[in-house]
C-alpha cells in the first residue's frame, strides 16, 4: 500500500469541493493508501479550516473535518515530522510536510502548494499535484 503526506491545502480542498482532493480522501477512506501525518500538520488543518471566512463559505466544513480528524487519528500512520533547524522552503510550514514524508519514508507528497511543487521532489520523494497523484498513481 502506497503512503503518502497530503498537504493541508490538499485536506482542506478535499473536504470544501469535489475533485482529485476529494478522490484522494475517498482513497484513504477505503484505505487504498496509507496517510501519514504528523500533530503539526493535524494542528495546522485544525486551524486553517476553523477560519471565519471557511466556515461562512462552507457552513458544513467544520463537520466534515471533525469527522475526517477523528478518522485520521484512528487510522493515519502518525510521526514526530519535525524539521531540522535548517529552513528548505520559503514557507516553514511546509518544512513539517517534507520532515513528516521523511520520518516515515513515504511515496509521493500531494500538495497545491506552489512552494513545495517547485520543488518537484525532496530527498528522492516525488511532489505532485492532487491530479497528478490521482491520474499516475491511484489505481
Amino acid at each position: 500500500m502506497q503512503k503518502i503526506v497530503l498537504d493541508t491545502n490538499v485536506l482542506i480542498s478535499g473536504i470544501i469541493a469535489s475533485g482529485y482532493s476529494a478522490i484522494i480522501l475517498d482513497a484513504i477512506r477505503q484505505e487504498e493508501i496509507q496517510l501519514v501525518t504528523s500533530p503539526h500538520l493535524i494542528e495546522e488543518f485544525s486551524e486553517v479550516i476553523s477560519r471565519r471566512h471557511i466556515a461562512r463559505k462552507y457552513p458544513k466544513a467544520a463537520e466534515e473535518a471533525e469527522i475526517l480528524l477523528d478518522f485520521i487519528r484512528a487510522f493515519a500512520k502518525l510521526t514526530e515530522g519535525v524539521p531540522d533547524e535548517k529552513t528548505i522552503s520559503s514557507d516553514r510550514d511546509d518544512d513539517y510536510v517534507l520532515a513528516c514524508a521523511l520520518d516515515e519514508k513515504v511515496d509521493c507528497i500531494v500538495s497545491g502548494d506552489p512552494h513545495l511543487l517547485g520543488l518537484r521532489s525532496y530527498k528522492g520523494v516525488p511532489i505532485l499535484t492532487p491530479r497528478e497523484f490521482v491520474e499516475t498513481r491511484l489505481k
